[in-house]
């Protein structure tokens, strides 16, 4: 099996370290041979987005990681809009002068906004990328009283979490789903509601082929005791035995935010993981493209 990874962010998104060109050469050092760099996508009409997000604030962290994003007009979640165009270009010089050593793609990690899917698909009409990654960290609201990995969530937390999902994989906009156990951070009793949750997830994801992601970035947490066993955050042991039994395709993340984060000594436990756990890893995937005619086509980005 070939060594590749598909999500991979930069120092544009406002949490990361490297630049594109720095990925790639660490992606080649470590025998990469395909490489997706899937930085936060920008959004268009980002501060508008922010404002409607008002309703949704519960105290005083959500209010400042509002009011910063708004000034900063996206990081430290993701880059401003007007940066993307320079993303893209920075990207195909890489592809240009990298390409015997390496095979590049150009991605973004998504969430799944419904008010968005338009600009995704445009984004994937236009061939602006080549691929969409499903990474839902929010509903609706990108603030932090709506953050899926937020401490203390709530039984109805993990479903809306799971309608989301659910919703956004029947688009066809994404190709693979980044980290599907996020929710269980802080949802953290493995209880029959988390497990309704996780086998609607995989079932789902099952029905449509689309991959799941074992995540590097939860190993990279490490261990934590819940309820006296030690397991990751994410990803989780219990999600992913179900994930084995239900016979789901699954591909490696490194969730690169750091040159550093690609070495061996981690993908070996990606692998590990996967393999007490039965898991199916595939080193590719098909790059979905959406249901063009479900949407409403030209998305303006003004």
């Amino acid at each position: 099996m070939k060594k590749t990874n598909f999500h991979t962010h930069t120092y544009r998104c406002g949490h990361a370290n490297g630049s594109e060109e720095e990925m790639v050469c660490s992606a080649i050092k470590m025998g990469i041979e395909e490489l997706g760099i899937s930085e936060h996508v920008p959004l268009p009409h980002y501060r508008q987005h922010l404002l409607k997000s008002l309703v949704a604030i519960r105290g005083p962290r959500s209010f400042l990681s509002l009011v910063h994003a708004f000034i900063q007009n996206g990081p430290s979640m993701r880059m401003p809009y007007p940066d993307m165009e320079n993303y893209l270009d920075k990207i195909k010089e890489c592809q240009d002068k990298y390409q015997d050593q390496i095979r590049i793609y150009k991605g973004f990690e998504a969430e799944g906004l419904e008010e968005y899917f338009d600009y995704y698909q445009s984004l994937l009409y236009e061939h602006k990328v080549d691929y969409l990654i499903l990474g839902h960290h929010f509903h609706k609201h990108c603030v932090h009283s709506d953050y899926y990995g937020k401490e203390n969530m709530k039984k109805k937390d993990i479903y809306q979490y799971c309608n989301d999902v659910e919703k956004a994989l029947e688009t066809g906009l994404f190709s693979y789903l980044a980290h599907p156990d996020l929710f269980l951070i802080g949802y953290k009793e493995f209880d029959l509601d988390a497990r309704t949750v996780s086998q609607r997830i995989c079932e789902k994801a099952k029905e449509l082929n689309i991959p799941l992601e074992v995540n590097a970035g939860g190993i990279r947490r490490g261990l934590r005791n819940v309820n006296g066993e030690m397991i990751y955050a994410y990803p989780n042991t219990h999600f992913w035995k179900i994930a084995g039994e239900v016979g789901n395709d699954v591909i490696l993340g490194f969730d690169a935010h750091d040159p550093s984060d690609f070495n061996e000594a981690m993908y070996k436990q990606m692998l590990d993981f996967c393999k007490e756990h039965n898991l199916n890893v595939i080193d590719h995937f098909d790059f979905l493209q959406g249901h063009f005619e479900k949407f409403q086509g030209e998305y303006d980005i003004r």
